[in-house]
């Protein structure tokens, strides 16, 4: 077995243009999404193993570090290379740095790498880093400055490269498919347990690595939050809302489609399709130069000229290694939508009783913005034969 390289999906030039600008001696990462972004490696140890943490540390003046268990990081080195089996991935980051146990080393270490260039400046996530990091760290060099870097990381992740478009488009067109396959194939008497079931695994076959999220829910339970798949049982005129995400290298989907078990009543076709047009509306209006209220505010016009009342908080988020990265498509997003960046356009309709969703992953181009999981325009409701 050989050790193969990640893809380099993060635009190393931009990571290091953007820090030089921030005024910033270094950054130091912890936060999965933003580890995996700046140092080209992820794995779900990330997420899981929360007391062994992955730290990246980049100088604005000098090369970057990753700071890693050591067992990991003599896996990649080529220390103890028979304790482990070669790992499938590995950094573009070349400075690779172990650390043992759980304890304070991995704080000595970051430390040390700080030291070398003479940081004191420093931002961190302050939504994320651990009290661990930054007491450590203020203890370890002396006039320590920490500041929120969380805007700069959003702005470094929020134009995607060629790579990473080719990863999203890839993840979010597998998961419409198979989410779409799965509500087709419910029938009545099946649980949104079993139905779940089944999309997950077609999903798995077919090449996703991790299941990010799987929302199900028929009848009332369509119109919850965020309904989990359940033991309740379909029946014939069930309205189905679900949203479903998957991860391919770390980089995620979130694909929402309504179903319903059986015909659909006059009622139900008429608002879905009343919410796809609007829908439509959004995707062609989100283009360079739009703020994101102005989409919000487009929505809820839209749905008044249709006779519909605007039930909906959101009509899109930015996605990438974050499910809900910026921009956030809400009333307080001030500002403007960028060629290059990937989004989730999304609307719904919900009251205690019922559901409606539709969620696209779209491409905005420097003219016009792509739908690439439905191009071909607006949603028919999926009407399964009972």
């Amino acid at each position: 077995m050989t050790s193969l390289k990640n893809p380099v999906y993060a635009d190393v030039p931009r990571i290091r243009r953007l820090l030089a600008e921030s005024g910033l001696d270094a950054v130091v990462s912890t936060w999965p999404e933003n580890t995996a972004y700046l140092s080209g490696f992820y794995h779900p140890d990330l997420w899981l193993t929360w007391e062994r943490l992955h730290i990246v540390v980049w100088p604005a003046d000098g090369e970057p570090v990753y700071v890693v268990p050591a067992p990991r990081a003599e896996n990649w080195t080529g220390g103890q290379s028979d304790t482990w089996a070669p790992e499938e991935t590995t950094p573009h980051i070349k400075d690779i740095r172990g650390y043992t146990g759980e304890g304070d080393d991995m704080v000595d270490v970051a430390a040390g790498a700080l030291r070398e260039v003479g940081a004191r400046r420093i931002g961190i996530e302050a939504r994320a880093t651990p009290f661990k990091i930054t007491e450590g760290l203020r203890a370890r060099i002396p006039r320590l400055r920490l500041e929120d870097a969380w805007p700069l990381l959003n702005e470094m992740r929020k134009v995607k490269t060629p790579a990473e478009l080719e990863v999203l488009t890839r993840v979010n067109q597998l998961t419409a498919r198979r989410l779409e396959d799965g509500l087709r194939g419910i029938r009545p008497g099946d649980t949104e347990v079993s139905v779940a079931t089944g999309i997950t695994d077609a999903l798995l076959r077919d090449g996703a690595q991790e299941l990010s999220h799987s929302i199900l829910g028929g009848g009332c339970r369509a119109g919850q939050w965020h309904p989990w798949p359940g033991t309740s049982t379909f029946e014939e005129g069930t309205l189905v809302r679900a949203d479903w995400g998957v991860r391919i290298d770390g980089y995620t989907s979130d694909i929402a489609r309504t179903a319903v078990v059986g015909k659909a009543s006059r009622e139900q076709r008429t608002r879905f399709d009343r919410i796809s047009a609007v829908h439509a509306e959004i995707v062609e209006a989100a283009r360079p130069g739009v703020v994101a209220r102005e989409l919000v505010e487009a929505a809820r016009k839209g749905y008044e000229r249709m006779g519909e009342e605007f039930r909906w908080s959101i009509v899109g988020h930015g996605i990438g290694l974050v499910l809900h990265e910026e921009p956030q498509l809400t009333v307080e997003y001030e500002e403007p939508l960028s060629e290059g960046m990937t989004l989730e356009i999304e609307l719904g309709w919900v009251d205690p009783v019922r559901g409606f969703h539709i969620e696209d992953f779209v491409h905005i181009g420097p003219e016009r913005t792509v739908n690439l999981t439905n191009p071909g325009g607006p949603h028919a409701l999926i009407e399964v034969p009972a």
